[in-house]
């Protein structure tokens, strides 16, 4: 039994492309599922060829935002969040877009290696010889990010790992990256920022989240204090998911708290 906040930073609408549900059932999901607190983080992508990019509606988003905290306010706290991808990459875009609203909470991702190579298919696995390299060259890539993007929160290190499968099979193991993914974290920790444990995989019958636990315990023994939770939901039934195992990953890595941010000023909270 897990007694702490339940807080779910890591959620999706129909306010991104990939996503069919609006924001009010997401909402009553949350409210079901016993969650105390929701970030809404919409796809923010800017490369031609990816089918999300420009499709965040902001003012729309913004006016729902508002008005479900009317509504929904005494029930369940709603941060206004984004999820930017390559950060890194659109520096003057991203502060634009980041200075024209107030902003709760932004996730910094990783979805295209040199602005080339989408981790999603099955050809980002051979694109450099061998899967192995590919995701070497996704963590190095990664520590660009973690080291000149603008963002509150790392998200999902190792997010190729979710698609990989049919090229890796059981052979994955993080462990043989550590060195640039320590880097990655000594970058976040370094401008004060932080990192996600993303359940998405755990529901999808993976052993492990997006980064495994391995990668918790590194980032703290390092001095990482800023951690989120999230579910990257994209469906009712997917809000909330599997944060009971993510608290627990949490705590054994030696976390006392989990963090939320309001004006992208975080605050951390006890896990008991």
């Amino acid at each position: 039994m897990i007694d702490a906040m339940l807080i779910d930073y890591h959620c999706h609408t129909s306010f991104s492309k990939d996503c069919d549900y609006p924001m009010e059932a997401q909402i009553r999901a949350a409210i079901t599922a016993g969650v105390h607190e929701i970030a809404f983080t919409e796809h923010e992508d800017y490369n031609a060829e990816d089918f999300t990019s420009y499709f965040f509606d902001h003012p729309a988003y913004w006016q729902a935002i508002q008005a479900f905290r009317r509504v929904y306010g005494s029930q369940l706290t709603i941060r206004a969040g984004i999820e930017i991808s390559e950060p890194h990459r659109h520096l003057d875009t991203v502060e634009q877009v980041l200075q024209a609203y107030p902003w709760d909470f932004v996730l910094g991702s990783l979805h295209w290696i040199d602005g080339k190579h989408n981790t999603f298919l099955p050809s980002f696995f051979t694109a450099f010889g061998n899967w192995r390299e590919s995701f070497r060259r996704y963590f190095v890539e990664l520590q660009d990010l973690a080291a000149n993007g603008d963002y509150d929160i790392l998200s999902h290190v190792d997010y190729p790992a979710r698609y990989g499968q049919a090229a890796f099979g059981n052979s994955y193991n993080i462990g043989e990256w550590e060195p640039e993914i320590r880097e990655v974290l000594r970058q976040v920790i370094a401008r004060g920022k932080g990192i996600e444990i993303n359940t998405n995989p755990l529901r999808k019958g993976r052993n492990e989240p997006n980064p495994p636990a391995s990668v918790i315990h590194w980032y703290y023994e390092m001095g990482g204090r800023y951690l989120t939770i999230g579910s990257d939901s994209h469906a009712p039934h997917q809000v909330g998911a599997h944060l009971d195992r993510a608290i627990t990953i949490a705590r054994e890595a030696g976390f006392t708290q989990l963090a939320t941010y309001e004006r992208r000023k975080p605050t951390l909270i006890d896990i008991y």
